[in-house]
C-alpha cells in the first residue's frame, strides 16, 4: 500500500461503513402503502359509507384512513382532514414512515394515479414562503 499504512486503512474503513449505516437503515424505514381513503368511523362501526363523494357522511367523518386491499388501515398524521375527504374514496399511494404501534404512517409524498397531491417538503417550502 503506497504511502497508507494497514493501520490506518483499516479504521478509516469502519468509520466510512459506521456512518453509511443510519443512511441505509432510514432508506429502509420508509415504505410505500397503496390503498382506499375511507372514513374513519364507518370503518370502525363496520359498514361501508359514504358511498360516493356526495354522501353526507363525509362531512360526519372525524377522519379518514387508507385502507390496504387486505383490510390494514393507517392514520395519516401529518396530512390534513381537509385533503383526505377532498380525495375520499379514491385508491392513493402514501409513502413514508410507518409507527406500527399507532397503526398511523408520517406521510412524506401523497399520490393519486402517479401525480403527487401533497409531500412534507413542498408544505414546509410554502410555510417558510408564507413565514413574515
Amino acid at each position: 500500500m503506497h504511502g497508507i499504512k494497514k493501520q490506518t486503512l483499516l479504521p478509516a474503513l469502519l468509520l466510512v461503513v459506521f456512518l453509511l449505516i443510519p443512511l441505509v437503515v432510514n432508506a429502509a424505514d420508509t415504505v410505500t402503502i397503496k390503498g382506499k381513503l375511507e372514513g374513519l368511523t364507518c370503518l370502525l362501526k363496520g359498514y361501508m359509507c359514504p358511498i360516493d363523494k356526495a354522501d353526507p357522511m363525509i362531512n360526519l367523518e372525524k377522519d379518514f384512513v387508507l385502507v390496504t386491499a387486505d383490510g390494514k388501515y393507517y392514520y395519516l398524521s401529518n396530512i390534513g382532514l381537509g385533503l383526505k375527504a377532498r380525495h375520499a374514496l379514491e385508491v392513493v399511494e402514501a409513502t413514508g414512515k410507518i409507527n406500527a404501534k399507532y397503526n398511523s404512517m408520517t406521510v412524506d409524498t401523497l399520490s393519486v394515479g402517479g401525480k403527487v397531491l401533497w409531500s412534507q417538503k413542498a408544505q414546509e417550502e410554502m410555510m417558510r414562503t408564507l413565514q413574515p
